[in-house]
């Protein structure tokens, strides 16, 4: 399978700065502009965060080529925040409310929510209509395997005497502020 590496591209599509992602998902800049240079790869929970901060599914950071669609869906987002921000009269901040919500937000509450979620789209499952419910199933089939993805790298971490990816980021990042 062909490997890409869309970060850049994606950044400037949407017209956003290293600086702001990194302030948007709590890394530091110079990750992100390894991220992009190939030097490193995000983790998939930093892929996650850049598929929110983005409005794309995370596919497209290393393993799709980016599509017009693709393209399209990341202007729409960046357009959606710039209406944020302007209907606020500029008090608002995206980068600074996505750190904000994922510091303050534990995988325990987010366990939580997610729970709550579907146990609302169960609830209402029989009045659904069956295409819906289908892609629905689907969508959870496809974050059940983001999640796997996820726990096989970090059991992978685990059993390795070298240090996780997290810690050599934070390693990093504790040198730069000293």
């Amino acid at each position: 399978m062909k490997k890409y590496n869309n970060l850049k591209q994606i950044r400037e599509i949407y017209g956003a700065t290293q600086e702001q992602i990194a302030e948007a998902i709590s890394v530091n800049r110079v990750t992100v502009a390894n991220w992009e240079a190939g030097n490193s790869v995000a983790s998939g929970s930093n892929r996650e965060k850049l598929s929110i901060y983005y409005g794309i599914g995370p596919e497209f950071f290393y393993d799709k080529e980016l599509t017009e669609d693709a393209k399209e869906l990341i202007i729409n987002s960046a357009n959606r925040a710039s209406e944020i921000v302007s209907k606020s009269n500029g008090e608002r901040n995206k980068e600074a409310d996505f750190h904000n919500m994922f510091e303050s937000l534990t995988f325990s509450q987010a366990l939580q929510r997610y729970m709550f979620s579907m146990k609302l789209l169960l609830a209402t499952a029989d009045s659904g209509e069956l295409d819906k419910l289908i892609t629905a199933s689907q969508i959870n089939e496809k974050m059940g395997e983001r999640l796997k993805a996820i726990i096989e790298l970090r059991q992978k971490e685990l059993s390795s005497d070298q240090p996780s990816l997290y810690d050599l980021i934070e390693k990093i990042e504790s040198d730069e502020n000293t």
